[in-house]
């Protein structure tokens, strides 16, 4: 009786030699954090010559002379760069990568850049044969060292995947956005809301402090009035286009109202509920007193179509 033959393991994926440019306070933790994990190989470079020399010296790492040089030796390069500009001058200004990159090369943005720039550029690398994949990168140098970063993820499906390994090594959260660019335009757009919030939440603070209230106790009323079901009611309403949460708009609009005639009154200057008051105010007048509150996004969504005067001109009811 033959025996069988032996059983041979699974081929693994070759390993990616991987390069960081931008070796500043953020870069030099992402660097950090894949040398000391699964890429002792890893190449870095800065415009600042002394930045690489200093980190090779301390840490490791192979300090390469220009973009171009990283390129011919790397599958995937890193940016963490802080503007479009600045990855634009990396992929073609002076020993660019593009030039560099044998066909299929990956350049992974991990900066804060401009989405629409962001498009514009993986289009013209693509024509040499070069990926783009945006990753921008949500959370502390410590949570870079650590890996433990939110990123969301942005590209063609093939170049997103050969960038699984870094990404797994880097961030405890990876949330995939769609095509490049993408996912700097969400990550934007979360910075707004955040702002947005931070500052809806000061203000309110500010309002309360003057009528005697408790700054964490206000917090507190606002979150049992319904602050915490926020995400819910845009999860379950608002995407859905539901809109069923049982709140008139008029009645939310009514207590805007009534929260802006108190600033008024107190010579408070608030000006996002001042911005506030006039939008639910024309949200109103198109939409009406009692249509679900979760259905403001339908105003928002003419707005698209109709110059700016012609809605401010909307009498309020």
């Amino acid at each position: 009786m033959s025996e069988s033959p032996e059983k041979l393991p699974p081929k693994l994926p070759p390993k990616l030699s991987v390069g960081v440019i931008g070796i500043g306070a953020f870069g030099s933790k992402i660097a950090l954090r894949l040398l000391w994990t699964d890429f002792p190989g890893l190449q870095i470079y800065d415009t600042d010559d002394l930045t690489p020399r200093f980190f090779s010296n301390n840490y490791g790492g192979l300090n390469v002379g220009s973009p171009k040089m990283m390129a011919q030796n790397c599958d995937v390069i890193i940016t963490v760069l802080p503007s479009a500009a600045e990855l634009r001058e990396v992929c073609f200004g002076w020993e660019g990568v593009a030039t560099g990159f044998k066909k299929g090369g990956i350049v992974m943005d991990m900066g804060s850049t401009d989405p629409l720039q962001t498009a514009v550029l993986a289009k013209e690398l693509e024509a040499h044969g070069v990926k783009l994949v945006d990753a921008p990168a949500f959370g502390t140098p410590d949570d870079a060292k650590e890996g433990k970063l939110t990123l969301l993820v942005g590209g063609e499906d093939e170049g997103v995947e050969r960038c699984r390994p870094i990404l797994d090594k880097l961030g405890s959260k990876v949330i995939r956005a769609g095509v490049t660019g993408s996912a700097q335009a969400a990550g934007a757009i979360a910075d707004y809301l955040r702002a947005a919030k931070l500052l809806a939440a000061s203000e309110a603070i500010r309002m309360g402090a003057h009528f005697g209230f408790e700054a964490g106790n206000l917090l507190k009323v606002s979150e049992m009035l319904g602050g915490a079901e926020l995400s819910r009611i845009l999860a379950s309403d608002v995407v859905t286009r539901r809109f069923k949460t049982g709140l008139q708009l008029g009645v939310l609009r009514a207590n805007v109202e009534l929260a802006a005639q108190l600033a008024e009154g107190a010579g408070l200057a608030l000006p996002l509920l001042e911005t506030t008051r006039k939008a639910w105010t024309q949200a109103e007048a198109r939409l009406g007193y009692g249509t679900d509150h979760s259905a403001i996004i339908k105003w928002l969504e003419t707005l698209a179509t109709e110059a700016p005067e012609q809605i401010e001109s909307e009498p309020s009811p």
